[in-house]
């Protein structure tokens, strides 16, 4: 590793722990980074110059000159998050502005009449005047991207549209894009911590008005296939009838046979840790009555945990807020 290697790994450290403790002098963040005051003294200046950290007060001493203080500036990049799932059964857009820090700044939620290009432009320009410091654009869709175009989506208006691209250049933004499910399990891993890097886990949506779709979070990533439709389980995905009953009021519920059979299908495919399934109509007491029809084609043994949760909206949203800070900290 030459100097200048060695200059920026010691910079991205740095960088990393005053956001990691938020504020700190410069001996407390020598001691933290493992660097040499001298060290520390000389890549803080650089931080300074380049506004990713600013001076505040001087912090309390035990004796002599206080010492000076620096903070993480959370605000110097922005990131606009846009998520759309139903709600109560109708199509809902999630609106924030999220710091470096995953804080939310600003929040809206909006239910539009009609969903296209044009719908976007409107509601999400007016937020670059708000904030200039809005650097990335982050989209979830119930769709897929596939070669810039959205092959796969739940809303007409926008099928095979350049659309992320199109946004991009009319908001003059970098536009990244996930979809719904594929964020929303990634949400819930990140949710778990370190775990996750050793776990496969799926999750799998039910919405009220639309087709069904899985993501697989594998050891720490998502894996989406060769060309992004892995999951895309809704047009291919047929349910069929399980050959026991375990009383009426059980199997005529189509949820609960639709959820047992998915978690058949991906135990028998991905053999995951653990199923999340998303689904307003079922709770959590669901999950135990999901299981015991699962067991009638399979051991106990074999199959994984069951979660079901009912609302996606935070998963949801914390797979898109961690997209969207992990690209501003790679766009340094």
């Amino acid at each position: 590793m030459d100097k200048k290697d060695l200059r920026n790994k010691n910079l991205e450290l740095l960088r990393s722990c005053l956001k990691q403790v938020r504020q700190a002098t410069k001996p407390q963040l020598s001691e933290y980074a493992g660097l040499s005051v001298v060290t520390v003294n000389s890549l803080l200046h650089e931080l300074l110059l380049r506004g990713e950290a600013f001076a505040t007060d001087e912090s309390e001493s035990s004796g002599g000159r206080r010492a000076q203080t620096y903070s993480f500036n959370a605000r110097r990049s922005l990131a606009l998050i846009v998520y759309m799932h139903e709600k109560a059964g109708h199509d809902t857009v999630f609106i924030s502005v999220d710091d470096l820090l995953g804080n939310t700044i600003d929040l809206s939620e909006l239910q539009p009449e009609q969903i296209n290009f044009d719908y976007f432009c409107e509601v999400l320009s007016p937020y670059f005047k708000r904030y200039p410091q809005i650097s990335v654009v982050a989209i979830g869709l119930p769709g897929v991207v596939i070669k810039d175009k959205l092959i796969v989506i739940d809303y007409p208006q926008l099928k095979n549209t350049t659309f992320c691209r199109n946004l991009s250049a009319r908001l003059n933004c970098p536009v990244i894009f996930e979809n719904d499910i594929n964020a929303a399990v990634a949400g819930y891993a990140r949710s778990l911590g370190e775990k996750c890097r050793s776990e496969t886990i799926v999750g799998i949506y039910f919405p009220q008005n639309y087709l069904p779709g899985a993501g697989i979070f594998l050891r720490g990533a998502l894996y989406k296939g060769r060309d992004g439709i892995a999951g895309e389980i809704g047009r291919y995905f047929h349910i069929a009838k399980l050959k026991k009953k375990m009383g009426t009021a059980v199997h005529e519920n189509k949820f609960m046979q639709k959820a047992a059979q998915a978690v058949l299908f991906f135990t028998l495919t991905w053999n995951p840790d653990s199923i999340v399934i998303y689904n307003e109509k079922l709770r959590p007491i669901h999950a135990p009555i999901i299981k015991e029809l699962c067991k009638q084609e399979l051991a106990e043994e074999l199959l994984p945990k069951i979660k079901i949760k009912s609302d996606i909206y935070e998963d949801y949203g914390r797979g898109i807020r961690y997209l969207a800070t992990a690209y501003l900290d790679n766009k340094k």
